[in-house]
Order: structure tokens, then C-alpha cells, then sequence
């Protein structure tokens, strides 16, 4: 077999969207953005939503409309893909990274509390891989130290805390939701801004269209548009969602199925009160093995089956680790050597997945 990490599902509607755009002859931000703004609004269950041309753009002018600045600090976990931290830096902050749990590869209300100080400004939390994070704890210690909470959903649109749909803002001001070809939900690049705030909803929309604001410019601004064309890709996506979320539950059910009883193999903790879309489905390779991960994941690339390794900490990226103190990082320093994405898309077959089980096992037993 030849199984790839992931695979883009596009249906024949979504070709005739993309047809009906280019037939317009109208391909720039326009009406179907507005669509699809208000097909995500309305899925969330939210007042405001606004697309952007990626889910990094999303998150710098979340911090800006925060009103984080030079010398503020912003708490991220390492643990992310590097625009958690980058964001903060655009603003001239300085990112401060916190450590994660090894069960769900969260950021806690501990480990964020482990990283505050009187230069903290706003807590970015980050729902890694779609795990929806400990929101509410994590608020609880914002709100009594007078901190902004901005979320991190890049990965976790269609995942469900506490019984509501991640990216409703009960728990922050802003969330932000990335549409790169990796995720639930793809419009190929693109990203999107959600909050109940329609103040901040109207800057946001004037942001990123290089700070016009009616006939004139009220702020510096940036170009950050969505496109029609981006757009028609996620109007028919946002509307599948909940069918696209539960084959991959079922996908990731599966998996656990048959890596269960494999103690060097550990799986993700989903939290009771969590619904995961299951972005993407990493494992730890525990007991030594971690040691030999990089050489099982190329016998599995050799068996046809693609793998990525985890994320690779911020904190020790050139860019980070040496214009910043490298802090105590124990769980993520771990998780980054430990651990292995396997393949999961929505079409993946029953047979699919337990071939790539069974060539795992064999990798880990021969490498």
C-alpha cells in the first residue's frame, strides 16, 4: 500500500464552487467570503467571524487587537507549530514558553502558571493536534490575574469542549482557526478570526484589508484576505463537518484498537469532557524506543506508510533559543523525541489503518 499522512477530500460540489468563482470572474474577496464567514459563524455558535489569508495572519491580528505591544509578554506553549510563537514576536513581544502535559500534549493551567510574570500580558492557548486544551482553568488563572486569553484553534475546528463547539469564545475574546491543506477543514491557505466582540470584529475586518475603514485608511493595516476561489473551497468543507469529524473519530478508534496493547506505544488521553477531531493522531514511543524513532519511521516510509515526527519545541529553534533564556522544558523535550504522527483522513479504510499498524509493530520490532 501506499498511505499518505494525509489526503485532501474534494467532491464534486466543490468543484462546481470553485467553477461557479471563476466563472464570475469575480476571484477576490467578496460574497462567497462572506458565506463562508457566516457558515462558520453559525457552526460555532459565535457573533463574528472574520477570514483571513491564513491561520498565522488570524493570530497576529488577534494579538493586535488585544493590544499587545513592545515589551509585553505572551505565554505559548513550546510545544507548537512555530507561529504560536512567531505571532507574539510580530507585535514585538516576547513569547514565553510553557511546558505541556505528556497525556494530551496541552499546555495546563500549571505549566501556564509556571511562566507568568509581571510583564505578562495574554495567554495564547493552544489545542494541539485538535485536543481541545483545559480552557476553563486556564481562564479562571487569566481572569484573576487580569490576563487576555487568545486561542490557538489552528487545529481544532469541529472539536468539542464541555459539550459547545471550539471557537464559540466562551472562555476567550478571540479564537483562531488555520485552513491549510493539513487540517479538518482546508480552503488550501487561509485562516479565520471569531469573537462575540463587534468592536473588535470591525477592526479586525479593516486589518486586514490594509486598515480601511469606509472611504478612508483609520490604521496602518495589513493584506490579509481570504479569496472567493479560498472561500467556495470551505463553504461546502464547514457544511460537511460534522461527517468529516466522526470518520476520523472513527479512524482514530481503530487505531487505538489495535495499538492498545502495545505498552511501548503511548496514545493520546482524550479528557472526558473533550470531543477530539482527531487532526492528527500522534503517538509516543515509549520505553527506549523514542531512541530509534526516526529509523522505524523510515522502515514504515519503505512499507509505503508516511509519518512526520511531532513538532519540534520552539524553545530550541535557532531563531528562539538564542535570543531567549531556554527554559525547563521537561515534557515537550520528551514529546518531541518520542513522538510519531501516523496516517489519518477521513477515507482512510479499515484496511488501510491495519496495515499501518502492522508494519509499525514489525518496524519496532526490527529496527
Amino acid at each position: 500500500m501506499n498511505i499518505p499522512l494525509t489526503r485532501v477530500e474534494l467532491l464534486d460540489d466543490d468543484r462546481c464552487r470553485l467553477n461557479e468563482v471563476i466563472d464570475s470572474g469575480w476571484l477576490m474577496q467578496g460574497a462567497r467570503v462572506e458565506l463562508f464567514e457566516k457558515a462558520v459563524a453559525d457552526y460555532c455558535g459565535v457573533a463574528h467571524a472574520v477570514a483571513t489569508s491564513s491561520g498565522t495572519t488570524a493570530l497576529h491580528l488577534a494579538l493586535l487587537l488585544a493590544g499587545i505591544q513592545p515589551g509585553d509578554e505572551v505565554v505559548v506553549p513550546s510545544f507548537s507549530w512555530i507561529a504560536s510563537a512567531n505571532v507574539a514576536a510580530y507585535c514585538g513581544a516576547q513569547p514565553v514558553f510553557c511546558d505541556v502535559a505528556p497525556e494530551t500534549y496541552n499546555m495546563t493551567a500549571g505549566t501556564v502558571a509556571a511562566a507568568l510574570s509581571a510583564k505578562t500580558k495574554a495567554i495564547l492557548v493552544v489545542h494541539q493536534f485538535g485536543m481541545p486544551c483545559e480552557l476553563e482553568s486556564i481562564a479562571t488563572l487569566a481572569r484573576d490575574r487580569g490576563l487576555v486569553v487568545i486561542e490557538d484553534a489552528a487545529c481544532a475546528i469541529g472539536s468539542v469542549y464541555r459539550g459547545e463547539p471550539i471557537g464559540n469564545c466562551r472562555y476567550s475574546i478571540i479564537v483562531c482557526f488555520s485552513f491549510h491543506p493539513r487540517k479538518v477543514l482546508t480552503t488550501g491557505e487561509g485562516g479565520m478570526l471569531l469573537t462575540n466582540n463587534h468592536e473588535l470584529a470591525s477592526r479586525a475586518r479593516a486589518l486586514r484589508n490594509h486598515g480601511m475603514n469606509g472611504a478612508q485608511f483609520s490604521w496602518i493595516g495589513y493584506n490579509y484576505r481570504m479569496t472567493d476561489i479560498q472561500a467556495a473551497l470551505g463553504i461546502g468543507q464547514i457544511a460537511r463537518l460534522p461527517t468529516t469529524v466522526q470518520r476520523r473519530r472513527n479512524v482514530a478508534r481503530h487505531y487505538r484498537t489495535l495499538l492498545a496493547l502495545h505498552t511501548s506505544i503511548g496514545l493520546p488521553v482524550e479528557p472526558a469532557d473533550c470531543q477530539t477531531n482527531y487532526q492528527s493522531f500522534m503517538v509516543r514511543l515509549k520505553d527506549n524506543v523514542g531512541s530509534r524513532r526516526d529509523q522505524i519511521a523510515q522502515s514504515l516510509n519503505n512499507a509505503g506508510v508516511a509519518t512526520r515526527p511531532g513538532i519540534a519545541p520552539s524553545h530550541l529553534q535557532p531563531c528562539y533559543s538564542v535570543t531567549h533564556k531556554q527554559p525547563q522544558l521537561p515534557c515537550t523535550e520528551v514529546l518531541a523525541q518520542e513522538g510519531l504522527v501516523l496516517p489519518l483522513f477521513p477515507s482512510m479504510t479499515p484496511e488501510q489503518v491495519q496495515y499501518v499498524c502492522d508494519q509499525f509493530k514489525q518496524a519496532m520490532e526490527i529496527v
